[in-house]
């Protein structure tokens, strides 16, 4: 069973319980932020948004049939009537009372189990291991989440114009880098050159500093429309095949001379910090 089946499967099982994401990285046999970020890569859904979205999808359809509200909140492992009732509004927008009155669950935007496609299969790769130092980085940067992925392309155009001509630029080396993760699968994503000293930046440009760290560092070949395919099996395969364990801090997709940035193929490295 893939690791992002076996994470399905135990969530699925333990909707009744109130599993904790250590819980659900340690039944997957690896680590919490490894279990966060392959999900996230396979899904789209921040994990343990998904489990309380399942829970209380599943509390919904048994309000209706229960004896009483309280006996549906301790079903779903909730500790109270009023937790529940919190969480319930906070998801779907009204409470348990309401919608056992009205008995109408066509109002409900309700969460089903999510049903994962096998990606398209991959060589398996052996990752090249880099001591890196500290390293700074100047760019265009903004927040996205998993709903709004589409303005990295417009990100890459807006820096276009300046590459090359940013002071303190070192190499011709581009970055496209992933930080500042969150449990809700939001990040910020700077698309970006590596720099040295204290230049003054272009307007609307910040500055990134990331520590020295240990790297797997990975290649997806191809298109780069195909990258989230080549993220997936690094989380699900050839991290795991590896032995490594991946850490919450900023990782990073390296584009050389192999990457034509005009058509969008050839060679990019993907740099993910390990422990």
């Amino acid at each position: 069973m893939s690791l992002i089946r076996k994470i399905l499967w135990y969530v699925e099982r333990h909707l009744d319980q109130n599993i904790s994401l250590a819980d659900i990285a340690r039944h997957a046999g690896v680590g919490r932020f490894h279990t966060t970020r392959l999900f996230a890569v396979a899904t789209g859904w921040p994990l343990m948004a998904y489990v309380r979205a399942r829970r209380l999808s599943q509390a919904a359809r048994q309000l209706n049939t229960a004896p009483d509200i309280l006996s549906v909140a301790v079903a779903a492992a909730y500790g109270s009537h009023e937790a529940f009732s919190r969480a319930f509004r906070a998801e779907f927008g009204l409470s348990p009372k309401v919608l056992r009155q009205s008995g109408n669950l066509a109002q409900l935007k309700l969460t089903e189990p999510l049903i994962v496609t096998e990606v398209q299969p991959l060589p398996v790769q052996s990752p090249r291991r880099v001591k890196a130092p500290a390293l700074v980085f100047a760019g265009l940067s903004e927040h996205y989440s998993k709903d709004n992925l589409t303005g990295i392309p417009a990100l890459w155009q807006r820096l276009h114009p300046h590459y090359g001509q940013i002071d303190g630029q070192k190499g011709g080396l581009a970055y496209g880098i992933s930080y500042n993760f969150t449990n809700q699968n939001e990040f910020d994503y700077m698309a970006a050159v590596e720099i040295e000293g204290d230049p003054d930046l272009p307007e609307g440009f910040a500055r990134l500093k990331v520590a020295a760290h240990d790297y797997a560092v990975f290649e997806h070949r191809g298109h780069v429309a195909g990258i989230a395919n080549t993220w997936r099996h690094v989380y699900e395969h050839w991290i795991p095949a590896a032995g490594v364990e991946p850490i919450n801090a900023p990782c990073f997709e390296r584009m050389d001379e192999r990457f034509d940035g005009r058509t969008g193929t050839g060679v990019i490295e993907i740099w993910i910090p390990v422990a």
